[in-house]
């Protein structure tokens, strides 16, 4: 298992630009009905096959082939490093919104290069409101 940590966290790291990591997370692996319940408010079936809430687990899904579990692993790895990178704010919706852009970015990369795959992936930005303490750029006005 360490060794696919290893295998997994490298790729996340090299797509990712963040440095490698001086510890590594744990990995603990759910069914669908534990996704059900913690990410999906019950909902079956639960589109979530990952989880990372900014600690040092990642919880990934029990049910995914070999290819799946990879790249939804680098998904959430890019999480992790982006956590330990300090680079964002976890309270702000905007900045939650640029990390998961990020790490579905990486993820399409390591499909399509390392995997040798095609991903369609459909990234849609979290609604945020505007914080009246940050400035209002352009970014954040074409936001829906």
């Amino acid at each position: 298992m360490k060794e696919w940590v290893l295998y997994v966290m490298g790729w996340a790291s090299q797509l990712s630009g963040y440095p490698f990591p001086d510890s590594l997370p744990e990995v603990q692996w759910e069914p669908e009905s534990w996704f059900s319940h913690r990410a999906c408010k019950d909902h079956v079936p639960c589109p979530v096959f990952g989880l990372y809430e900014d600690g040092d687990v990642v919880v990934l899904r029990n049910d995914m082939t070999d290819t799946a579990k990879d790249h939804v692993a680098v998904h959430e790895f890019v999480h992790y490093l982006q956590h330990h990178s300090g680079r964002f704010d976890l309270n702000s919706c905007f900045d939650t919104d640029k990390r998961e852009q990020e790490a579905f970015r990486v993820q399409s990369r390591f499909i399509a290069e390392v995997q040798g795959g095609f991903t369609a992936f459909t990234i849609s930005h979290l609604p945020c409101e505007h914080d009246p303490r940050t400035p209002f750029t352009a970014a954040a006005a074409s936001r829906p």
